[in-house]
């Protein structure tokens, strides 16, 4: 058989082979503009996604979950621009300091957490798209047998996992 025979076959070998190696280099799940954005709200990458930095934190005082005016503003604003850049899910993740019963701080780490949640709806992201979820006072970040430590523990923070 003469060369020119395989003509077809090899055409069809080779766009197989362009499209192993296409696969080989899957897409990057965010784009620069959204990493961009990302960082200028004050997310940092950590091994579960980018998270709202500790120093953009949201606070709450002892035994409550009202998200005040202030906040309220950023927490819009930081949506807004999550939006922008066509970031539409986030899991938002509420956290208690110990003062109260295992159950109340579940409970009120899960208001604290849906608070920040309806803050992104009235910004216009989906609820289907938002996971609002307390987690109480297991996961600490400061020591929690001072006033300082306690304060720290009573947040919200929001996670990004994909676009």
């Amino acid at each position: 058989m003469k060369l020119a025979a395989y003509g077809p076959l090899l055409a069809l070998l080779a766009l197989l082979l362009a499209g192993c190696q296409a696969s080989m280099h899957p897409k990057p799940l965010w784009t620069a503009p959204q990493i961009e954005a990302m960082r200028a709200a004050g997310f940092m990458q950590t091994d579960r996604g980018w998270e709202l930095s500790v120093a953009d934190r949201l606070l709450f005082a002892s035994d409550e979950s009202r998200v005040d005016e202030k906040q309220a503003v950023v927490i819009a604003r930081i949506a807004s621009n999550l939006q922008a850049v066509d970031i539409r899910h986030a899991t938002i993740e509420g956290h208690a300091d110990i003062t109260g019963t295992r159950r109340h701080n579940l409970v009120l780490s899960g208001q604290r957490a849906r608070a920040v949640a309806n803050v992104f709806v009235g910004a216009g992201f989906d609820r289907d798209n938002i996971r609002a979820e307390g987690l109480g006072d297991r996961y600490p970040i400061e020591d929690n047998r001072t006033a300082e430590g306690r304060q720290e523990n009573r947040r919200v923070v929001i996670l990004l996992t994909a676009p």
